[in-house]
C-alpha cells in the first residue's frame, strides 16, 4: 500500500491531458484517477520485488506489549531476499481510494503503530545510548526536585563516577540470532538476523510520508485552479500579460 500511494503521487504529478480553462492543471476525472491507481498498484508490485529483503529471525513474544502482533514479510526458501506478494497482498482500487479518502485517520494510525514498533525494537535490541542517557538525567532531576521538596539530602549523580558506564548500559531482552549462510553471501559464513519490526517501521514511515505528499499534491492542484495559475515544467508561475489602455490612463492626458 505504501508503494501504491507513492505511485499515485507520481502519477498525479506526471499526468497530462486537457487543461482546466485558464490554468495549467490537467482535468483529472474519476476514471483517470482509477487508471492512475491501477498503474500505481502494478508499479508497487514490481518495486517490492526489487527491494532486497534481509533475513528475519524468529522473535520471542513480548510480555510488556500485550496484544502486539508483528507483521511478517514472507519470502520463499529458494528466494529468501525477495518478498512474496502474489496471494498475500490482495487489495483493489476501492481499497486504495478508501486509504486516500481517510488519509488523516490512516496517518494517525501509522504514528500510533510507530510508537509501538519503536518500543518493541528497544525491548528486543535495547534502547539507544542517547535515550538511556536522557532518561537517566530526567530521573535524577526528578529525584533532586523531590528531595528539595521534602527537605532531604540531595542525591548524588551517577555521572562522572565509576558507576556511569554500568548505569548507561542498555538492556537487550531478545538478543539477535545468527544464521549460517554461504561464503558468497557473507565472507564470515554467518549473518545477524533482523526482526520483523525493523522491516515494518520502514514501510510504516513510508506510508505516512507518501500520504503527506498526496495531501500536498491535492493542495497544490487546488491552489493552481483557484488562483488561475499557469505553472511551467520548471515549477515557476508564468507571468500574466499586462492589460494596456487602462481606464485611469486617460486622466493623465
Amino acid at each position: 500500500m505504501a508503494g501504491t500511494v507513492r505511485g499515485v503521487v507520481e502519477g498525479l504529478e506526471a499526468f497530462t491531458g486537457k487543461k482546466i480553462s485558464g490554468t495549467s492543471q490537467p482535468n483529472i476525472t474519476l476514471e483517470d484517477f482509477k487508471d492512475i491507481i491501477m498503474d500505481a498498484m502494478e508499479l508497487a508490485d514490481v518495486r517490492a520485488h526489487d527491494i532486497k529483503l534481509p533475513r528475519t529471525g524468529d522473535p520471542s513474544k513480548t510480555v510488556e506489549h500485550p496484544g502486539y502482533v508483528p507483521i511478517w514479510h514472507l519470502a520463499e526458501d529458494e528466494t529468501p531476499f525477495e518478498v512474496v506478494t502474489k496471494g498475500v497482498v490482495n487489495f483493489e482500487v476501492d481499497d486504495v481510494l478508501e486509504i486516500l479518502k481517510f488519509r488523516a485517520r490512516v496517518r494517525l494510525n501509522c504514528k500510533k503503530r510507530e510508537k509501538v514498533i519503536k518500543s518493541v525494537i528497544w525491548w528486543r535490541n535495547g534502547k539507544p545510548p542517547r535515550v538511556v542517557r536522557e532518561e537517566l538525567m530526567k530521573e535524577e532531576a526528578r529525584k533532586v526536585a523531590e528531595a528539595k521538596r521534602l527537605s532531604l539530602p540531595i542525591p548524588k549523580s551517577v555521572f562522572g563516577t565509576d558507576d556511569e558506564i554500568e548505569a548507561l548500559k542498555s538492556i537487550a531482552n531478545d538478543p539477535r540470532q545468527e544464521q549460517s549462510v554461504t561464503l558468497e553471501e557473507n565472507p564470515s559464513g554467518a549473518v545477524n538476523l533482523m526482526w520483523p519490526e525493523e522491516h515494518e517501521t520502514w514501510y510504516n514511515q513510508m506510508l505516512d510520508y507518501e500520504l503527506s505528499r498526496f495531501e500536498v499534491a491535492l493542495l497544490r492542484m487546488e491552489y493552481v485552479v483557484t488562483m488561475g495559475l499557469k505553472v511551467g515544467k520548471d515549477g515557476k508561475v508564468a507571468s500574466r500579460r499586462r492589460v494596456r489602455g487602462c481606464c485611469a490612463g486617460g486622466l493623465w492626458r
